[in-house]
Order: structure tokens, then sequence, then C-alpha cells
């Protein structure tokens, strides 16, 4: 039975649950428990509100990766005014792709206004919920609609930030990516990541943390061949595998969008750009999305800089055209290890680093 709580490690609500029940959607959780609820007031009424509050955490896991769009976005743009691209031109180009993604009733994109349609739909819903105003299978649809709409939202957000990466690396050249992306992340990892530093916790007492919020961000990024935040969970004996069919961001993006019936964002229209030589930054792969790139360097390249491993390790897939297209429909996986001295040696070569030598010490010199 999902339900919410306080975490004061991540200093939020955050679901409750095994971790394969961490893997269903969060609007599904949220069906669940209004059909425990039923249509009548009576002592199962807690299960309404849970449902209610259910509908809030979607908005909130909704809300991280808008925000970290809408702030990557302007980081970006402002790279690029700090690299002598005029405020014009990088307007004119904002403007092209806002044209190129706009929305199936023909508007361009404009993620302000539609995360605050977005905002306002999800409040209707939850407070309807919670009043006894709509039925449980009159809240059904009301919820796909919620899902749907913050799907065009996000799916336009994500293409937004490649069609920028694009124009980076058609202007400077793809090696200037690192530059770009260096420049932009870092607020992101001193929020996000700074917690799995092991000169400062041991690495073991960050494990449950880390999937959780593994979890949490592809729910958002509402994985999955439906698109509701599906994901898939294996547990090893010294690992955790979670695996999507197709990521919502950069899968779906070299895919196409299989919902709309657009095609992939390598080709044109879009060419928002794979790797065409081998960088650190990008698995040392050709054939990576630029987008995905910022996994390399969140998850893996820039914790191993600085403390000395990675926090999680991805397997994505690898753009092949109509030659591989078993390579570019590749689910990918992110592997959380239970310990430092379970990630392999590989893990750190194909990103120019060598496996460090355990244990680690913390800042003063102490073995961490």
């Amino acid at each position: 039975m999902t339900r919410l709580e306080w975490s004061a490690a991540i200093g939020k609500r955050v679901r409750t649950g095994t971790w394969a029940e961490q893997a269903v959607p969060t609007l599904d959780a949220a069906r669940a428990a209004l059909a425990e609820a039923g249509d009548d007031f009576g002592l199962k009424a807690g299960r309404r509100e849970a449902a209610a509050q259910l509908v809030d955490s979607f908005m909130e896991e909704a809300k991280v990766v808008h925000v970290i769009y809408k702030v990557w976005t302007a980081g970006f743009l402002d790279w690029l005014g700090a690299n002598g691209v005029p405020e014009a031109e990088r307007a004119a180009e904002i403007a092209r792709l806002a044209q190129l993604l706009a929305w199936p009733d023909g508007l361009p994109h404009d993620p302000v206004t539609r995360w605050e349609e977005l905002g306002a739909m999800a409040g209707r819903i939850g407070n309807r919920i919670r009043a006894y105003e709509v039925t449980v299978a009159e809240a059904d649809p009301l919820l796909d609609a919620l899902s749907e709409h913050w799907r065009r939202l996000h799916d336009r957000s994500a293409d937004l930030m490649a069609g920028i990466l694009a124009f980076v690396a058609a202007r400077f050249g793809e090696a200037r990516l690192e530059d770009c992306y260096r420049a932009v992340l870092e607020p992101y990892i001193q929020e996000r990541y700074m917690a799995f530093d092991v000169r400062l916790q041991p690495y073991e007492s960050t494990v449950d943390r880390n999937l959780y919020l593994v979890l949490e961000a592809m729910r958002a990024h509402l994985c999955g061949p439906e698109r509701d935040g599906s994901l898939d969970v294996q547990e090893h004996e010294d690992r955790y595998v979670v695996s999507f069919d197709p990521c919502g961001s950069g899968g779906r993006s070299m895919r196409g969008d299989e919902i709309e019936g657009t095609g992939s964002r390598v080709l044109a229209p879009y060419a928002f750009g794979v790797t065409q030589e081998r960088h650190d930054w990008a698995w040392n792969e050709e054939g990576i999305c630029y987008y995905c790139a910022h996994c390399c360097f969140a998850l893996e390249k820039l914790p191993a800089e600085r403390w000395g491993h990675p926090v999680r390790v991805v397997d994505p897939p690898i753009w092949g055209g109509s030659a591989d297209a078993e390579s570019t429909r590749k689910r990918c996986s992110w592997t959380v290890y239970k310990s430092l001295d379970a990630i392999p040696e590989s893990a750190y070569a194909r990103i120019g680093h060598t496996k460090p030598q355990l244990p680690m010490v913390d800042r003063d010199g102490r073995p961490a």
C-alpha cells in the first residue's frame, strides 16, 4: 500500500515501498489508492487523501525535471553568450526550435505557460479527489490527461536542450560540448550528487538514497513503451540494475516519438546530433546523442574526478541508424553497485580513469 512519508535525509516527502513497488508509475499508485478508497465515504477515506497526495508527488517528480531543464537551458544560452554568440542569434535559434517543437495545437513550445497549465490541472484533480467530487471511474481519464500533458511538456523541453547542444556543436565543434557541460552542470552536481562524496560518508550508506533518486527521476522522465513511468528493477548480489525501454528522454529522442509519430531526433528536420568522435565524457563511444552525454558527465566522469568513483554506471543506447537498429533501440540501463569494490575496472577505463586503490581516504587523509 503506497504512501508518502518525510525523509530527513532527502529533505522532502518520498514514496514508501519495496524497490519493485517503487518501479510502479506514481499515477498508477494514485489509481490503486483511489480504488481502495472507493466512491463512498467510510473507513478507507484516508486512501482518497493518499491518492490526492500521490498526484502531488507526481508533480514533485515532474518539478525536479522541469527545473533542471529550465536551469540547463538558461545555462547553455549563457555559455553561448559568454563565447561570443550575440543575443539576437541565440533568440533566433530558440524561436526556431520552439516552432520546430510545436505542440499538437500548432503553438510553439512555451515551457512556462505549459507548466502553469499542468500545475492548475494537477491542483484541480487532487482537490476533486479529496472532496469526493469525482468517482474512481471519472478520475482515470483525468489522470491520463495529466500524464499526457506532462509528456508533451517534458519531451519538448528535452528536445529543446538537445537542439541547443546541437547548435553548440555546429558552431564550435563537438569537442567544445565538454566545456559547455562542465560550466552548466556545476550547480546540478553540487545540489544533487555531492551527497555521494565518499570523503564525507561511506559509500554503502548512500546506496538506498542513490537507488531511490534513480527511480524517482526516471518515473518523472516517463520511461517505458507506454510513456507512463514504468521501470524494470533487478537486484543482484553486488548491484541493482534499473532499465528503461526506452528512457523517456535520450532513448525516446534516438528512437523517435512513437506516440506522436515523429522521427528520430538524430535525423532531419531535427538533426540534434550524436558523437562523431570518441570522448571520455561520452563513454569513448561514437554515436552517443549529445543530450545523453550529460549522464556520463553527471553520473560518472565528474564524480570520478572529484572523489574517485562513478555514482551510477550507465549502459546507453548507441545510434546505429538503419544499419544497426538494435543498438539504437537498446534499453538504457543504470547500475547502482552495492559497494565500491564491486564497480568494475571497465567502468573507469571507458571514461579515462583507473579504478582507485581501496580504501579511499577523506579530506584529512583518514580512511573513508
